[in-house]
């Protein structure tokens, strides 16, 4: 991995949660792993009856489903200058299992898993997918 210098005038980060990382500089690996329950319930009133727990669905045990590697590809890269100069960057939010990088960065995995539920008054539970 070639390195260049990265030069930034001024980042603003309004928000950085869930295993989210900010990188300034080089790395040679990042990784990053988020789970989470989201529970919605119309009437926003929680008790201790709401105990939910990740045992409790599948999608957490799961392997993930990671695509298979292709072979390497060819590549010649010319630098022009040895740094990077960027002015003003705003980020809105940095969340779930991401990163923001300025740098380089050789190899990057994350993996964010999130259940989410909505439950109304009447009682019935619709969740995405066909996850149970």
């Amino acid at each position: 991995m070639q390195q260049r210098t990265s030069s930034v005038h001024n980042i603003k980060l309004n928000g950085l949660t869930y295993s989210s990382i900010v990188n300034i500089g080089d790395a040679t690996y990042a990784r990053t792993n988020a789970k989470g329950i989201a529970v919605q319930k119309e009437g926003a009133v929680f008790s201790g009856d709401d105990d939910v727990q990740f045992e409790d669905y599948s999608l957490f045990d799961r392997n993930a489903n990671v695509p298979a590697q292709k072979s390497p590809v060819q590549k010649r890269t010319h630098q022009h200058e040895e740094t990077i100069h960027v002015g003003d960057i705003n980020v809105t939010g940095v969340s779930q299992a991401s990163i923001f990088q300025v740098g380089s960065i050789h190899e990057v995995t994350g993996e964010a898993r999130i259940k989410h539920f909505r439950q109304y008054l009447h009682g019935s539970i619709h969740t995405n997918q066909a996850d149970s």
